[in-house]
């Protein structure tokens, strides 16, 4: 049984090795959340879990995770955003700013129609998302049926490969297939085909 604390962080800025500064002019002031603070629980025979004040009570769900819009598919791209850059203002578990993060990436996905700008802004949310899985792991895994951990399906790897590949960037796309094979997740249909370009273009440069 884990008996270890559940980490977690004032704001996404705080985890270590992860480069992130909110947007220039966000208010954070309304957020008044932003600076509660959980109590760890401890139970006879239960590894420690965290609750968070609430107006009413505690709750499980970290500030963090809790923050959405009520429908952010009826929303504009760039409230979705901003939303998001707000909750990553507010205290959280590692898994609460990855959920957070990969909901707008697939998000953005669906809207990729919309230009140039919304390409730029996966990438870079997709780059942030893997920034904080190789910091902490640990919000990516879960305990498979036989009792070791498995990583989750991470929607930046599929996202950023078929950017890379529409784009013909073999090399960024040979960098993301890397850490994919690392986080098990080099075993999808844009990594497979990522694999298959790499190797042809390898074999075009030999010959």
């Amino acid at each position: 049984m884990n008996s270890q604390v559940p980490l977690w962080f004032p704001r996404f800025a705080k985890v270590p090795d992860v480069h992130y500064s909110p947007p220039s002019g966000l208010d954070v002031s309304k957020l008044r959340q932003r600076k509660v603070r959980p109590t760890v629980n401890r139970w006879p025979d239960m590894p420690p879990s965290l609750s968070w004040p609430m107006p009413n009570g505690t709750t499980s769900q970290a500030p963090a995770g809790a923050y959405r819009l009520d429908d952010s598919r009826k929303a504009t791209t760039t409230r979705v955003l901003r939303t998001l850059a707000e909750a990553l203002e507010l205290p959280g578990e590692p898994a609460d700013y990855h959920f957070a993060i990969q909901e707008v990436i697939s998000l953005l996905w669906s809207r990729r129609a919309e230009g140039p700008q919304a390409f730029v802004e996966l990438e870079r949310l997709c780059w942030l998302d893997l920034q904080l899985i190789r910091a902490c792991p640990s919000a990516v895994t879960y305990e498979h049926r036989d009792g070791g951990l498995r990583f989750v399906s991470i929607t930046a790897f599929r996202t950023l490969l078929d950017l890379y590949l529409t784009e013909g960037a073999l090399g960024d796309a040979a960098q993301v297939l890397e850490l994919a094979d690392r986080f098990d997740n080099g075993d999808t249909p844009p990594a497979r085909r990522a694999r298959e370009r790499c190797a042809a273009f390898a074999a075009e440069d030999k010959s």
